[in-house]
């Protein structure tokens, strides 16, 4: 199932942002096992429907609706009414880099020991919302900055000139000097890949020269013309 677009002839009943709850409402909320499992599911950036993500969470469709609407209401995540059907997404890329961060820490507290989840086909490659994960996105991050492609900018970070020839291949610099980017915690591998609009860009331009695959559910692979192209720019796939 495609992610719904923004403008669509469907109802989004839900609004706002997660800045207005505290760290630990939002940990509260994704600490719930099912809650959890939904919107792990949710972070390939597509809309589902309340029976699909009851599925993927092992529970009933009355528990599913129940945790929906209570992450509905916290604007973590937004309802669409689109004809019969009434679909679920992420509220954006806010919610998406705060699961990922969270998926992070609980990884990291050495207390509780728990072992990697990631699966393999995952941890290579996959989509973080709209932006590439996985150690072939922390892999584009590190020679982004090795090779001095994107810098401080006025909020966070942006490409630079030296950029150039990578997004001219890819064809996703457009009319604009520089593209905003933005830095998200990778919760397989510790490290950051890199979001926002040159984030989402490249994954789109990957997409496009088909240097990326989209795989079964939120995994990408990366083909042999994308692994020639992206180690000739210093990325190591």
């Amino acid at each position: 199932m495609r992610m719904l677009p923004e403008e669509t002839d469907g109802h989004f009943d839900g609004h706002g942002s997660i800045q207005s709850l505290n760290i630990a409402e939002i940990a509260s909320l994704i600490a719930d096992p099912s809650r959890a499992a939904m919107l792990v599911t949710l972070l390939d950036g597509r809309a589902y429907t309340a029976k699909e993500l009851a599925w993927a969470a092992d529970i009933t469709a009355p528990t599913a609706s129940f945790h929906l609407m209570k992450l509905c209401r916290s604007n973590f995540i937004l309802g669409v009414s689109q004809g019969r059907h009434r679909y679920f997404r992420l509220a954006g890329e806010e919610a998406a880099q705060g699961l990922e961060g969270l998926l992070a820490l609980r990884n990291l507290t050495p207390s509780r020991k728990v072992p990697g989840s990631c699966p393999d086909h995952l941890r290579e490659a996959r989509y973080c919302y709209n932006h590439i994960a996985g150690r072939l996105g922390v892999g584009i991050c590190r020679a982004l900055f090795r090779n001095a492609w994107i810098e401080p900018g006025k909020r966070n970070y942006q490409s630079t000139i030296a950029a150039s020839p990578l997004l001219d291949m890819l064809s996703i610099r457009g009319q604009k000097a520089f593209l905003p980017a933005r830095l998200c915690l990778d919760w397989s591998e510790r490290e950051y890949h890199l979001a926002g609009e040159l984030g989402s860009s490249l994954l789109k331009g990957m997409l496009d020269r088909r240097w990326l695959l989209r795989g079964e559910g939120r995994a990408l692979t990366l083909t042999p013309n994308g692994k020639r192209h992206l180690s000739a720019f210093g990325v190591r796939g």
